[in-house]
């Protein structure tokens, strides 16, 4: 999709750059809904500086329809975060019938030097006879346009059997943090054959730290997934490379 911002003179927002689509049931672990910073981009025109921010949320019982609508709020300096106005934003958008999980990508382009922006979404589930079921309001981690970010990467996933326990094995995922910044702890979330199994907290990690963090498991058959920050809480350059799944058998 080209983006169109008349003249540059202000904030311009584009619509999901991934048109908003129907997923696999991730199961009931999930969050209700959220929403994070999915990139920030920095640079010293206009157009080299946005922000993409993705909304998720998944059925609730008596849902036929699942609605969000991004909001973009604004800090300059020491202020507090305020409203701001932009096309393409405040606009409903909605999901095909029966789908289980909404993904939505909102980007924001020609953000301001030294400012921070996060996005406010609200959420809403009807029913088949158009009857609000539930709503909820979340907001995103910030996307700075001063100083560098954390960019933290999934790089290998190891297993091997635990001899104390018959059965279970233990997964060894290597996270690296290759922005610029440091990246504050995260969680880091493991799935094996689609279930997911174990989350476990790593440390603050400076600039390309890295960091094995170990999670236990059943025996891999087919696949083995596993996601760094997977709520969102750090704000970094890219979320794109958060996620590594690897097929069976894995190495030590």
């Amino acid at each position: 999709m080209s983006p169109f911002c008349p003249k540059l003179a202000g904030l311009c927002a584009v619509a999901a750059l991934a048109a908003p689509v129907a997923l696999a049931d991730p199961g009931s672990k999930a969050p209700l809904a959220r929403v994070s910073v999915a990139e920030c981009s920095r640079g010293p025109q206009a157009l080299d500086r946005s922000a993409q921010f993705r909304g998720v949320m998944r059925q609730v019982a008596g849902t036929d329809t699942m609605w969000m609508r991004f909001a973009l709020q604004e800090r300059q300096g020491g202020g507090i975060f305020e409203m701001v106005r932009a096309p393409g934003l405040n606009v409903w958008r909605k999901s095909m019938s029966g789908v289980k999980r909404f993904v939505h990508t909102q980007e924001v382009l020609a953000l301001a030097e030294g400012s921070e922006y996060r996005a406010r979404v609200r959420f809403r589930w009807y029913g088949p006879g158009g009857e609000l079921v539930r709503e909820a309001a979340r907001r995103s981690g910030t996307c700075s346009q001063a100083g560098e970010l954390a960019n933290l990467r999934v790089a290998k996933i190891g297993a091997h059997p635990t001899p104390a326990s018959p059965g279970v094995f233990t997964y060894a995922v290597q996270v690296i943090n290759r922005g610029g910044a440091t990246a504050p702890g995260a969680n880091v979330g493991l799935a094996v054959d689609g279930a997911g199994v174990d989350t476990v907290t790593v440390g603050s990690l400076e600039p390309d730290e890295e960091r094995v963090a170990l999670l236990n498991g059943p025996a891999c058959i087919d696949s083995v997934r596993a996601e760094v920050d997977p709520a969102g809480t750090v704000t970094e350059s890219s979320e794109s490379d958060n996620v590594l799944s690897s097929r069976c058998p894995l190495k030590p």
